[in-house]
């Protein structure tokens, strides 16, 4: 399976999207917290089995940072978008070669860059890298340890304490994605966030994906647990649930949510259906992962999941009746005091 790099298929109906439901809304800066960036050649390694393993894999494509400037200039012209970006956490990939070409972008003032590492990483290089590069923080990721799921470990197995522990020295931050298979409603993980946030409070924790929250259950349930969520960002990657958003909007500080994508995954025309606890995917194009079917005329209505992605938050702002200036804090401001990035 080849990862090609981005080809952004751009219809008169996405533009006809665009200019009636973002355009008139959206804000002038955006800051996304959630991109992927690699190249053809860090991924080379890495078997097509790996790909075809879940759907996010198989629809993800490898993006430069100059690719990914491309599409979002398309996407979003209106608007001046920058984006942290670190890479495709998956076994197999050429994680030196990925760190060094974010680290040269980063400096080249393409992106705001994150690095990967694992268990296996050596702390003192990573150190050494982290201060001399200029990352923004470290990305680990559960499934590159253990039995690579990502459901048998927990936090400190895939991001170990040392790791923490650089960070808290030199006040960076680390996107995390979480483990086991209730995500932010494990009691586990709860446990650990808390103990992460207590020993290591220089630390800006970036919980990838609202906590993984797609439906409301772990949310609301993980919220419950968690109780002051001070301490604690969210990024808002990938969740199109009104509920969600609905709970996020009421539950946590408009300081503590950060706008972000998955952008490298979501290049594809589609929509998600959802109950408590599980979503499905509806799409346009033809994945492997492809199990629920529209009439075709219904599917081609579909427009891009990032743009769905983006309505949704800026309906769910317009619901809280958020300020001008929590909408900032939200796209723009709360990543940069998170990743340390100037204006």
């Amino acid at each position: 399976m080849v990862q090609v790099s981005c080809v952004l298929d751009y219809t008169e109906l996405d533009k006809l999207f665009y200019l009636t439901q973002i355009a008139p809304r959206i804000p002038r800066r955006v800051f996304d917290t959630h991109v992927h960036v690699y190249l053809p050649e860090h991924v080379s390694r890495v078997p097509d089995s790996v790909w075809l393993s879940n759907w996010a894999l198989e629809s993800s494509r490898a993006l430069s940072a100059d690719d990914v400037h491309e599409c979002v200039r398309r996407l979003y012209p209106d608007t001046e978008y920058r984006f942290g970006a670190f890479p495709m956490p998956v076994a197999g990939i050429d994680r030196d070669a990925c760190n060094h070409y974010l680290a040269q972008m980063g400096r080249e003032g393409k992106l705001v860059p994150l690095m990967l590492v694992d268990p296996q990483s050596d702390p003192e290089l990573a150190e050494r890298d982290l201060i001399e590069s200029q990352f923004a923080g470290f990305k680990p990721y559960p499934t590159l340890a253990g039995d690579g799921t990502g459901n048998d470990v927990g936090i400190f197995d895939f991001m170990p304490r040392e790791f923490w522990a650089i960070l808290d020295r030199h006040g960076k931050a680390v996107m995390l994605h979480l483990p086991r298979k209730e995500r932010l409603a494990d009691l586990n993980n709860v446990r650990e966030l808390l103990e992460a946030r207590d020993k290591f409070p220089n630390v800006h924790i970036i919980l990838a994906h609202l906590g993984r929250s797609y439906c409301p259950y772990f949310l609301e349930r993980g919220l419950a647990e968690l109780g002051d969520p001070t301490g604690f960002l969210f990024d808002t990657t990938a969740v199109l649930n009104p509920a969600v958003y609905d709970i996020a909007f009421d539950r946590i500080p408009t300081t503590n949510i950060l706008y972000g994508t998955d952008l490298n995954v979501f290049l594809w025309h589609g929509k998600r259906e959802w109950d408590e606890r599980e979503y499905h995917n509806l799409c346009r194009e033809e994945f492997t992962w492809k199990k629920i079917r529209r009439p075709r005329e219904v599917e081609e209505q579909y427009t891009l999941f990032l743009y769905e992605q983006m309505r949704a938050i800026l309906d769910a702002m317009d619901r809280h009746q958020l300020s001008p200036e929590d909408r900032d804090a939200i796209f723009y401001g709360n990543a940069r005091r998170a990743l340390g990035f100037t204006a």
